[in-house]
């Protein structure tokens, strides 16, 4: 596979903020269910336990290492989406690494793209790329070269290109 595009996705600071701050509101409505206005509710200990379990577990989400991506676009449109172990590290490998088709349902806007893909024969995979995850001609490039990999085959498949034109003047 010649690449034309390679770009190395760094995991994003505002993604786990956004999910940081909803497991703490998640956990501040578990108090508040569950100390301040237990009469209110029907089963009021159940919905408690329930905000704090989800609470606990997207702040767990939030503060765990998460993984670099590296993606890997052909002249042809052909994907490949590896995940970097170690990244300037002694062990510099990957894992999932293989071609990959990009599915219906992917989304690129102007501070995020939501790529799903699948290698064929197994299950689709979501990958987020946020915009400080890159560098912002990596930005442009990636999501140039998406955009083009998402029109190959079925006119009906890939992409979709949910800017106005405005947005597209701005960015």
């Amino acid at each position: 596979m010649s690449i034309a595009v390679s770009v190395l996705v760094r995991p994003s600071r505002v993604q786990q903020l956004m999910t940081l701050a909803a497991g703490l509101a998640q956990c501040a409505a578990a108090l508040a269910v569950g100390l301040h206005a237990p009469e209110r509710f029907a089963a009021a200990p159940a919905v408690a336990l329930a905000l704090a379990g989800t609470g606990l577990a997207l702040s767990r989400a939030a503060v765990v290492r998460p993984k670099t991506h590296r993606i890997d676009i052909s002249g042809t449109g052909a994907l490949r989406v590896t995940v970097q172990q170690d990244v300037g590290g002694r062990d510099g490998g990957d894992s999932g690494s293989g071609e990959a088709i990009l599915l219906p349902g992917s989304v690129i806007w102007p501070v995020w793209m939501g790529l799903r893909y699948a290698a064929p024969g197994r299950t689709p995979r979501v990958l987020q790329v946020w915009r400080d995850g890159t560098d912002a001609a990596a930005w442009r490039a990636l999501a140039v070269a998406l955009a083009v990999a998402g029109r190959h085959g079925n006119a009906n498949e890939g992409c979709e290109d949910s800017t106005n034109s405005m947005q597209r003047t701005n960015s």
